[in-house]
């Protein structure tokens, strides 16, 4: 939805004739209306969307102000960079931006043994801060990637090259995060991202 869709929406547009600026615009519609469906679907909308749904409003008033295509390219670029620069201010705050989506990702008693691991286990805090560094500079290596293509390529290359950085940088550091979680959860019983096993009962011997 966030990476390919837009992609096919811009280039659909500028087959049917659509100018550069028009169809970037468009291309921009798809992430958009999947963060007003989750809110709607959900009936509240959290720190992370509303972060990302200022974002996407302040480029498409950018967008309307003026300028060329090339500012609506740097607005794309502006988003990777800005998310890149949220999450690595996260990382030493009480919430790391890795803990929260990891907290997304579970529901009702999970939710409570991953809140509760975070205040007891300093390892596990360690490790959420590491994931959250590296996710931060991947996402500001894409936005840095994407605002030097902006300033120097011909507009209509930029969507692909962007989308297949996107994908690369993704790639790579889903797969670096994976092994990591592994690597993590073997030397230290922990998840990064699963629900905590429950605590073993202890052990009642009687004597008489």
């Amino acid at each position: 939805m966030d990476i390919l869709l837009p992609l096919l929406v811009y280039y659909a547009a500028r087959a049917l004739g659509a100018d550069q600026g028009p169809a970037l615009l468009l291309s921009g519609a798809p992430p958009a209306l999947r963060l007003l469906a989750g809110a709607v679907r959900h009936r509240r909308i959290d720190g992370v969307d509303l972060f990302l749904t200022v974002l996407l409003v302040a480029a498409a008033l950018v967008a309307l102000i003026g300028g060329g295509p090339r500012v609506l390219l740097f607005k794309n670029a502006a988003l990777p960079l800005a998310i890149g620069a949220w999450a690595l201010g996260t990382a030493f705050t009480r919430r790391p931006l890795a803990f929260q989506l990891g907290q997304r990702m579970h529901r009702g008693e999970a939710v409570r043994a991953r809140a509760g691991l975070w205040q007891t286990s300093a390892r596990f805090r360690r490790g959420q801060r590491v994931l959250t560094l590296l996710w931060g500079a991947e996402q500001f290596l894409d936005g840095g990637v994407g605002a030097l293509a902006a300033a120097t390529l011909p507009p209509d290359t930029v969507p692909l090259l962007d989308r297949a950085v996107s994908l690369t940088l993704l790639a790579l550091a889903a797969g670096i995060t994976a092994g990591y979680a592994r690597r993590f959860r073997r030397r230290h019983a922990l998840p990064l991202f699963g629900t905590p096993a429950p605590a073993p009962a202890p052990r009642v011997s009687c004597t008489p």
